[in-house]
């Protein structure tokens, strides 16, 4: 776990499988459409809550800027130069 992980509080709490049910039930009386934009969301609201942390740990370095640093400077443009190359 990061250095983080106890003191970032997700600001959603996360969904229970039943909550995941309605929404599907719910999309379902609804169309095509919504029941397949029901499944994406019960999809995304399954995802571990550890990637609510870590965009909180995020927004959190952002704010006190600490986030900027030249390595990672230095490793989005060898990541921006290696994607111009291949294209």
């Amino acid at each position: 776990m990061s250095e983080f992980a106890n003191t970032i509080h997700p600001t959603t709490p996360p969904m229970t499988v039943a909550d995941c049910t309605n929404v599907r039930k719910i999309a379902g009386e609804t169309g095509d459409q919504s029941d397949e934009h029901a499944r994406h969301l019960a999809h995304l609201r399954s995802l571990p809550e550890v990637r609510a942390q870590r965009i909180a740990s995020l927004k959190r370095m952002i704010g006190e800027g600490t986030f900027d640093t030249d390595a990672r400077l230095a490793v989005a443009l060898d990541r921006m130069f290696d994607e111009l190359r291949h294209h």
